[in-house]
């Protein structure tokens, strides 16, 4: 009974002088270290983010990523890489053939995955890589995480957010799913891209050379041309909705605009 008094009386002194009777808690190691810079996932400001790398990589592309951030949560996100001609990886055929035949993958399926992670989790550090796209998956993991520790844009109104933004229609009843992707920098529209792919064999219109030939045997036009065109108008008039339809290309215009339109609206009331 003595021995707990005297325990307890020299306890009681520690405490007063500022020394704790508690047991000593192990030191945390660098990586179990909280990270204060890092933004708590479900807990972003509203608005819409966008950011790009300013260099190429050994092959000549560069990733550009935004993410739109509606109630706190991310609400959209978009993905691609461009390289020195404006090309971006998603509308080049021959790349997505080249990839397909060395992954076995489809790169045009590998983005919604990983976009679909990313808004399930909130957290792109939780986001698992896609097979056969390993580096695609790390950049936009990389470019996302960067990108949110950044402030949103300002809230637009009457001009156009800076980034790059992407719709898709649903495949007709030919198997062809329209897509577009617009790039706009300091609020206005610089670039746009427009294709079809088809579900079953994964090709894109403006490749398929046996198509082009029955849509110019039927339409008289080019569909080649009559996207340039559309395109051109587009970065031109700066408004979709007064982009006037390619004569002999009716549906593709209307498919063109609507889309445009609705990759242009990235924040839902």
């Amino acid at each position: 009974m003595k021995k707990k008094h005297s325990l307890y009386i020299i306890c009681l002194v520690l405490v007063l002088v500022g020394v704790s009777c508690a047991p000593a808690q192990p030191e945390k190691s660098p990586e179990e270290q909280p990270d204060e810079t890092q933004q708590p996932h479900g807990d972003y400001e509203d608005g819409v983010y966008f950011a790009n790398k300013a260099d190429v990589d050994d092959h000549g592309w560069k990733p550009l990523a935004t993410v739109v951030v509606q109630g706190s949560e991310i609400s959209k996100a978009y993905f691609d890489e461009i390289n020195e001609d404006d090309r971006l990886k998603s509308f080049d055929q021959d790349y997505l053939e080249r990839w397909k035949e060395s992954s076995g993958e489809n790169l045009l399926s590998a983005e919604p995955e990983l976009v679909d992670a990313l808004m399930d989790g909130q957290d792109p550090n939780q986001v698992d890589a896609v097979s056969g796209a390993t580096s695609t998956s790390e950049k936009f993991k990389q470019l996302i995480s960067d990108v949110l520790k950044e402030s949103p844009q300002p809230d637009r109104d009457e001009v156009y957010y800076d980034g790059l933004f992407k719709a898709e229609g649903e495949y007709d009843e030919r198997g062809w799913k329209a897509y577009v992707a617009v790039i706009v920098e300091d609020s206005k529209i610089t670039k746009a891209y427009y294709d079809e792919v088809n579900e079953e064999t994964g090709k894109l219109k403006s490749y398929d050379q046996e198509y082009l030939a029955k849509w110019k045997e039927n339409s008289g036009s080019n569909l080649q041309e009559a996207r340039q065109k559309l395109v051109q108008d587009l970065i031109s008039i700066q408004k979709p909705q007064d982009v006037d339809a390619v004569s002999g290309a009716t549906s593709t215009s209307l498919k063109f605009k609507e889309l445009i339109e609705e990759a242009l609206t990235p924040l839902v009331d």
